[in-house]
């Protein structure tokens, strides 16, 4: 009888050990799920941005044009008619020449960064 109580506490030894394998087992696949999951919201993500930058990019010249005809042309001028160059005259020619521009262009925030502004404003 003892020999059959050893046996039998050995086997629910075995038992539990599987179980507790089994357990960890299941928890690394519900990670590896989670895990996958969240790159394929990353892939998404990253392909959404890899289109942007693409967009950008192709925007590149006519921005970087529209710069140079605002810092070479309107310098002298009032901000409304920097505005009104701009918009009517810089922007407009680069769309009947097909030129790709952003229209909504902030050329402040294009040609120089946020703390060099914050300094001129100071």
């Amino acid at each position: 009888m003892s020999e059959l109580n050893e046996k039998y506490r050995k086997q629910m030894a075995e038992k539990q050990i599987l179980e507790d394998q089994a357990s960890k087992t299941k928890k690394k696949i519900n990670t590896a799920r989670t895990l996958i999951s969240s790159l394929t919201d990353e892939r998404d993500r990253w392909a959404k941005f890899a289109s942007e930058i693409g967009e950008q990019k192709r925007r590149l010249v006519g921005n970087c044009s529209l710069a140079t005809a605002f810092i070479s042309y309107c310098g002298p001028f009032n901000s409304e008619f920097r505005i009104l160059l701009q918009n009517d005259y810089f922007i407009g020619d680069m769309k009947k020449k097909g030129v790709p521009v952003t229209p909504t262009l902030e050329l402040t925030s294009f040609l120089v960064d946020d703390a060099t502004v914050g300094e001129w404003n100071i």
